[in-house]
């Protein structure tokens, strides 16, 4: 029997996230339907930043800027335990291609154009401050350098998670691990979908008025799916990101600067107790989930990192491991590309190509997704009509400051920096089972209580949801490996696997760890994490 809403969502990445969590503000009824798990695609390989895009402007498209810059400033003010302000060294030398007036006029313009900032302006540095702030910098050729601020999101797929857990609080029906087989199209309209359940086996099908692709690098095979002649809309490209672990030896700046090789921006961005190196950008064509780090892409991001700061001696000896992600851009010409010209989200009606109540999102990124999800109420309210009942969000008691007694300090300021206003839900599972107020690895913080949170309140199926997505556990240091077997055991107690079960999901995490990331560094670190760093 088919089930009815208003709006279906394909893909639970960030775009998809933040469209149902607007969507039944709104009061419309929603399927979100993510054929892995939430967040688990481009959102999970950005460079963990959420910017204005300085670069874009130099390219000349302000307004792109302007919007990304209101999107950080509500998200600063909004989400303050996942996006925080980070300072940003950026230093110009000599053979720049561009000189340091360009580069000081941009950053004027890039100040000038953040509505409301939360962090200070930029400012001019003497090359004795600099050699003061980060004395591994390279000071050779220094022609200028300037001290500005953008904001980092330590855990990107966390304010996915927050997105949706929103929505389904206000009613929306979100699941992971379901693929969608087939878009109905009936006399030009889509009317449904017939999907199935990939852990499961079972298979569903939904009718509703509205069906959004928001598949990411998908949104071509998703179009696929409705048999009709839609033509391909992305233009996809490949960034890759190395983690070093730098046994303290890294900047505790961020840094930007001007490639050496091709001009390109690299970044070398303090984040947990590594560095994001970081970031390619080349056009790709083939199975998003076979995106991995060539050698070629090591070996220009090291030798620039190495340039931009000998004092530090970075080589491969210090990656723990690289990761891909795949950009949902739309279809550019390579000059467009090789410029660097980006683009804006784009939300297409298929209704110009014969197939009305069908939309798909290309494009954007983790600061546009708000404003993304705002075009598509949009489009709901044109193809729907207001929502049929009040989707204003009834008052809620306040939270009460997260009172912790029976956690260590290191646990109570860790959930609520991942958790925010709903720490104390978290704790209250521990307080209930006093076991899950242990830790869950000898390296980190997390506690039993967030595997069982992620199970009963965030849909968390697999070990690698819990570990990669729900918390940074799998993030750094060893993978996540010491914890693996214990979160397979809170696991199994709630969604009742038995001995062989927990131990094949042990065995599915090592493998998900192997197609997610190249692995590079053998040893884990000996510093433990004791808790999520805060940048100033």
């Amino acid at each position: 029997m088919a089930t009815d809403y208003d709006v279906i969502l394909i893909g639970g990445g960030i775009n998809g996230a933040a469209a149902a969590a607007a969507l039944t503000r709104q009061g419309y009824r929603i399927l979100l339907l993510e054929q892995n798990d939430f967040a688990s695609g481009t959102t999970a390989a950005s460079t963990k930043l959420i910017h204005g895009g300085l670069r874009y402007l130099q390219a000349g498209n302000a307004r792109l800027v302007h919007e990304s810059l209101q999107a950080r400033e509500r998200l600063l003010r909004r989400r303050p335990h996942l996006v925080r302000p980070i300072p940003f060294l950026f230093p110009v030398y000599q053979d720049d291609p561009r000189p340091a007036p360009y580069v000081r006029g941009s950053l004027y313009l890039y100040d000038l154009i953040s509505p409301r900032k939360v962090s200070p302006g930029h400012r001019s540095l003497a090359r004795r401050e600099l050699e003061r702030l980060e004395p591994a910098l390279s000071a050779e050729d220094l022609a200028a350098a300037y001290l500005y601020y953008d904001a980092q999101i330590l855990i990107p797929e966390r304010l996915c998670i927050e997105y949706i857990a929103e929505a389904r609080k206000a009613g929306a029906d979100a699941r992971n691990y379901c693929t969608v087989d087939f878009i109905l199209v009936n006399d030009g309209v889509a009317s449904g979908v017939d999907y199935h359940d990939v852990i499961s086996g079972r298979r569903h099908h939904a009718d509703a008025h509205m069906i959004v692709n928001a598949a990411g690098p998908w949104v071509d095979a998703v179009l696929k799916a409705t048999g009709e002649p839609l033509r391909p809309r992305l233009g996809p490209t490949k960034g890759s990101h190395l983690v070093l672990d730098l046994q303290g030896r890294g900047p505790g700046h961020a840094v930007v600067a001007n490639a050496h090789a091709d001009g390109r921006h690299i970044f070398v961005i303090p984040w947990l107790d590594h560095h994001i190196l970081g970031t390619t950008d080349v056009r790709f064509a083939g199975d998003p989930r076979s995106a991995a780090t060539e050698d070629w892409e090591v070996e220009y991001l090291v030798s620039e990192a190495s340039r931009l700061l000998p004092g530090i001696g970075i080589d491969r000896s210090g990656i723990l491991y690289a990761y891909s992600g795949v950009r949902p851009l739309p279809y550019r010409p390579r000059e467009a590309l090789e410029k660097g010209i980006p683009s804006r989200h784009h939300l297409i009606d298929h209704k110009r190509e014969g197939v009305a109540g069908l939309f798909s999102i290309v494009g954007g990124r983790l600061a546009s997704a708000e404003r993304t999800a705002e075009a598509v109420v949009k489009a709901a309210r044109r193809v729907i009509g207001a929502p049929p009942r009040s989707g204003r969000p009834r008052a809620l008691p306040a939270h009460e400051p997260v009172r912790m007694p029976f956690l260590s300090p290191d646990a109570r300021d860790h959930l609520a920096r991942l958790y925010g206003p709903v720490a104390a839900d978290v704790a209250g599972l521990a307080a209930a089972e006093p076991d899950l107020a242990e830790p869950i690895s000898p390296v980190h913080p997390d506690i039993g209580a967030q595997v069982a949170y992620a199970v009963d309140r965030e849909a968390a199926r697999t070990v690698g949801d819990v570990l990669l997505r729900r918390t940074a556990v799998g993030l750094t240091h060893d993978q996540g490996r010491a914890a693996a077997a214990r979160v397979a055991a809170i696991m199994g107690d709630r969604l009742g696997w038995g001995e062989t079960q927990r131990r094949a999901a042990v065995r599915e995490y090592e493998r998900e760890l192997r197609q997610r990331f190249t692995l590079m560094a053998s040893a884990p670190s000996p510093a433990a994490a004791k808790a999520l760093p805060q940048h100033a």
